[in-house]
């Protein structure tokens, strides 16, 4: 069939079909437009969603290696580094001018004797802004938690500020 015999018969559609015919012909263009235009986007979408949703359920099949997991916690310290801590601990007072009067000691094996809690509290006296920078960098002793402190002023007018801490340092058990 060549181009003109093909527009001819084109030209004789609307004779044969009538109205009817040519409306149901837009219908049938319209509902091509919009399965090509607004169907076949959201089944491609959904069909890559699906993909995704099915490569994340393989990741999660996947253990976890737990290499991955110990190596990111800090390593405690053996539990023959507290007079090691207790050293550091004075130094970093001293470094700070903090006053330390008295300390109290207490000594916990927890998890099934897998790690050794040692907890001290003590008193001291110094400026707020001295107490601040000695809990920061007491804070950055692997094993060391800070427990509970109580800060208090005698008068409004007072320098030094009395504080008692609570601190625990935490070891491995050999």
């Amino acid at each position: 069939m060549t181009k003109a015999q093909l527009f001819w018969y084109l030209r004789l559609i609307p004779r044969y079909s009538g109205i009817l015919g040519i409306a149901g012909l837009a219908l049938l263009g319209f509902a091509l437009l919009l399965y090509t235009q607004e169907l076949k986007p959201y089944q491609r979408d959904l069909i890559d969603r699906e993909n995704a949703l099915a490569q994340r359920f393989q990741q999660l099949r996947v253990p976890a290696v737990a290499s991955s997991v110990s190596d990111a916690l800090p390593k405690l310290n053996r539990s023959d580094t507290f007079t090691f801590f207790l050293r550091a601990l004075n130094e970093l007072a001293a470094k700070n001018q903090i006053v330390i009067t008295q300390v109290d000691y207490k000594n916990q094996v927890e998890a099934d004797g897998k790690l050794q809690r040692y907890s001290l509290q003590f008193p001291a006296n110094a400026r707020y802004m001295q107490i601040r920078r000695f809990m920061l960098e007491l804070q950055t002793i692997p094993g060391v938690r800070i427990e509970t402190v109580n800060l208090q002023r005698q008068q409004i007018s007072d320098d030094q500020v009395a504080l008692q801490i609570q601190l625990s340092y935490l070891t491995e058990a050999h």
